[in-house]
């Protein structure tokens, strides 16, 4: 899947094997301070170029591999592979808190998966690095016609078709476990050539897939034990390497021997209570959570969604939602996305009967602090708590009520 993140924060475009795929334009606005702790300034005159691919949160893939791949990996490249592993462990922490956080095994790193996500980083670095791609689905590495020369087997880091042809192809032990592969990229301008740590960046891209609906239910499998991330920065094609950089982060994460059969009881939320931090909105993800309601993420965000799933039922449903501005004191206007009113019932990307995301609707809302849409709608508020509450009735029988408090962190553009 691809998601988006803000306008003024470094935006990144996120793709998630099953290609949690979030599809996604560009856009600029002010930028951020490279001097503030994290992605939102309001000091600078730099802008932000958010390259997403709805933001490249591609679908989750999960797979599953169980027959050798026919495809033959370039082994002897001329490239050499880079990444910051620094960042990669950035955005490993920010996962495994947000799943330790409300009551998940953290992720501990597995060095096969680490070179799995750093090589196929690698290949998409190359590809936007040495071209203009008009139709490049990350998680794939396909040849394509018109950019020939950098994609499919002419790509020095090419590891195979897709994510169950690259885990065949690096002999990977634990594939019987299922893999996901969530993916995020960005572009950042800056006019004065000064760009956020890419441990910063790696960090704000983690967090953005915390807030896309489709791979943020991946990344809270209660079956995955390990990870595996790569991060690496490249020059945009054609672009003076002083004010343009990208960023591509590649995680993979699989379940194994010991998390297999791991599930939780009782009903399971994120955010939940006491978690800090979130983004304050959406602002592009692929597949779209909003898909059929005539919303534009882009320029009529939606805050930082919850999601709700309850492993051991069958069916649940949910109601009496509120959710609540406690500095504020007001009730914010939700969507519910389940089952029922799922988008893509019947598709890959199609939700179980026992989960569900509330998708809090912020249009009215000032919350953008600066830039030129400065008192316009950036999803919550930032640094604010807010407390959600609903009641979910378990496979129609038995009626539970549930209740948690979360803070945003700074607001995203």
């Amino acid at each position: 899947m691809i998601a988006n993140t803000s306008q003024k924060s470094l935006a990144a475009v996120l793709f998630l094997t099953l290609f949690l795929t979030g599809c996604g334009g560009s856009s600029e606005s002010e930028g951020s301070d490279p001097s503030v702790d994290g992605l939102n300034g309001s000091k600078s005159d730099e802008k932000v170029k958010l390259t997403t691919s709805e933001p490249i949160t591609s679908a989750p893939i999960i797979a599953t591999p169980t027959e050798q791949s026919g495809g033959t990996p370039n082994v002897d490249g001329n490239g050499s592979a880079d990444n910051n592993a620094q960042a990669a462990l950035s955005a490993n922490n920010q996962f495994s808190l947000a799943r330790s956080s409300c009551g998940l095994n953290g992720l501990s790193v597995n060095t096969e998966l680490d070179d799995i996500a750093i090589k196929h980083a690698n290949y998409i670095k190359y590809v936007f690095a040495n071209s203009l791609p008009t139709s490049f689905n990350a998680h794939f590495e396909n040849e394509i016609s018109d950019i020939a020369s950098v994609t499919g087997a002419n790509n020095p880091f090419f590891g195979g078709l897709d994510l169950a042809d690259r885990l065949i192809n690096a002999d990977y032990g634990n594939s019987q476990y299922g893999v996901t592969e969530n993916i995020a990229q960005s572009v950042y301008y800056s006019s004065a050539g000064n760009f956020l740590s890419t441990e910063a960046v790696a960090s704000s891209m983690a967090k953005s897939l915390l807030s896309a609906p489709y791979h943020l239910r991946f990344l809270m499998l209660p079956t995955s034990g390990v990870v595996g991330t790569g991060m690496v920065t490249y020059t945009p094609s054609g672009k003076n390497a002083a004010n343009n950089k990208g960023y591509v982060l590649v995680s993979n994460a699989a379940g194994t021997k010991t998390t297999i059969n791991k599930t939780l009881e009782g009903v399971f939320t994120y955010p939940c209570q006491d978690v800090t931090g979130t983004v304050t909105a959406l602002y592009n993800e692929t597949p779209n959570p909003v898909r059929g309601s005539g919303r534009n993420l882009r320029t009529d965000p939606i805050g930082q969604p919850v999601y709700i799933n309850m492993p051991s039922a069958d069916k649940v449903k949910v109601s009496n939602v509120k959710f609540r501005d406690v500095q504020r004191n007001i009730d914010l206007p939700i969507q519910l996305l389940d089952s029922d009113n799922d988008p893509y019932k019947g598709t890959n990307y199609a939700l179980p009967t026992n989960e569900a995301f509330i998708l809090p609707l912020t249009d009215a809302l000032k919350s953008c602090e600066s830039g030129s849409n400065k008192g316009g709608n950036c999803g919550l508020y930032g640094n604010s708590k807010y407390k959600v509450s609903f009641d979910i009735l378990v496979d129609d029988k038995t009626l539970e009520q549930q209740s948690f408090t979360f803070t945003t962190g700074k607001v995203n553009y």
